[in-house]
């Protein structure tokens, strides 16, 4: 009985295929792609093939839909090859520009015949690239994160390719001062590469950023690294413990199987635990620091008075932002030590994102030190001895 239903339905693919190859010439591949979801075969191909066979047609000189862009499968699989030939992959997937005029006949002749739920020519092609590249190259199709995108311009004759981004996590030490955390970018492009900066987005490397950024270039071949930084210190500032933990988004790389050390040092900053991760975290990172600072009173400030740094552990910090929106830190542990008579360390753990020197001199944020002692104070340096991430 089923093998009668299959008869019947392939009757009936060869009575409408000699309507259509009355009005048209097609290839086989073009012509087996109307109806090979009808069948159970896997070749639109070897489908259009035989039909033509069934019907006794010839053997067209010129497809009327693809003007025989199927033939020319294996020149654009080529141009895939020489177009990927310095990237490391094994996942990809192909995107097509094609001709207008071919998108309109297929879509006439479609429509004209009430052929639906058929893949048009622009998937029929794609797919017949992707599965002759994959066979030749020993790599697979993924559509939802391939390593590698082909887009092929059939007007142009030309494949353009772009990878998917690699995401990195690590950690940096600083133990000299003088080195900013983040480099001024590129004044041509304001940070979006150009030919100024070779596409990096920045033009000196005088800096964490473009110490870590220079070191990633080569590792990978990338054009542009983009940081998130889990909070920040001045050029003056040392990173001490565990260092400060970043995230780092590798855009276009050509190189994936990179093997990472466990330390790389890059003068005057050393990073550590690089790895690899799946995706760079949303919204905002939640840690704690702790951080020593040199605080320097405009007046005389006695043992006796410091003692009033004790109440910082007792009350919410409040800080006022640039966009007037208020944010309440907390500090958890406080110890101080005199100096000299204007001069005194204090050594906080707290929740990161307080702006130390702010905290300081009372800009902004209550309560504050020269609040609480009652004299003007500045931060002179301050270093930051340990981060712990926030499960």
């Amino acid at each position: 009985m089923q093998k009668y239903g299959m008869l019947e339905e392939y009757d009936k693919i060869i009575l409408q295929s000699k309507s259509i190859l009355k009005e048209c010439d097609l290839c086989d591949n073009c012509l087996g792609r109307f109806f090979i979801n009808s069948t159970h075969l896997s070749s639109g191909k070897r489908l259009g093939n035989k039909i033509r066979n069934s019907t006794n047609s010839r053997a067209v000189t010129k497809c009327y839909i693809c003007k025989n862009l199927f033939s020319n499968a294996v020149l654009y699989v080529k141009m895939m090859q020489n177009a990927s030939m310095r990237y490391e992959f094994s996942t990809f997937t192909v995107g097509a520009i094609l001709k207008q005029s071919i998108i309109e006949r297929d879509d006439k002749l479609r429509s004209k015949f009430h052929l639906h739920g058929v893949d048009g020519i622009k998937t029929a092609v794609t797919r017949e690239l992707g599965k002759k590249f994959a066979r030749k190259t020993s790599t697979r199709i993924d559509h939802l994160l391939p390593d590698i995108v082909f887009t092929i311009n059939f007007r142009t004759e030309q494949c353009d390719v772009k990878t998917k981004p690699i995401f990195l996590y690590g950690r940096y030490i600083k133990n000299k001062r003088g080195l900013p955390q983040k480099e001024e970018s590129c004044q041509d492009c304001k940070g979006k590469g150009c030919i100024f900066c070779n596409n990096h987005g920045i033009v000196s490397f005088d800096s964490v950023e473009g110490k870590i950024s220079q070191f990633l270039y080569e590792k990978f071949e990338t054009n542009q690294v983009k940081f998130t930084w889990i909070g920040g210190e001045d050029k003056t500032s040392l990173v001490m413990g565990n260092g400060r933990p970043f995230f780092a988004k590798l855009l276009s790389p050509k190189k994936r199987n990179v093997r990472l050390a466990k330390k790389s040092n890059l003068d005057k900053i050393m990073i550590h635990a690089l790895r690899k991760i799946d995706h760079i975290p949303n919204g905002s990172i939640h840690f704690k620091s702790k951080i020593k600072m040199l605080v320097s009173a405009k007046n005389n400030i006695s043992s006796n008075r410091l003692k009033k740094l004790k109440q910082l552990v007792t009350v919410p910090i409040e800080i006022t932002d640039s966009n007037n929106k208020q944010h309440k830190k907390t500090i958890h542990k406080v110890n101080y030590k005199k100096n000299s008579l204007q001069s005194f360390t204090v050594e906080i753990e707290a929740d990161g994102g307080i702006p130390i020197k702010r905290f300081v001199d009372g800009f902004n944020i209550i309560p504050n030190i020269s609040s609480l002692l009652g004299t003007q104070c500045s931060c002179e340096k301050f270093d930051i001895n340990q981060i712990y991430l926030s499960k």
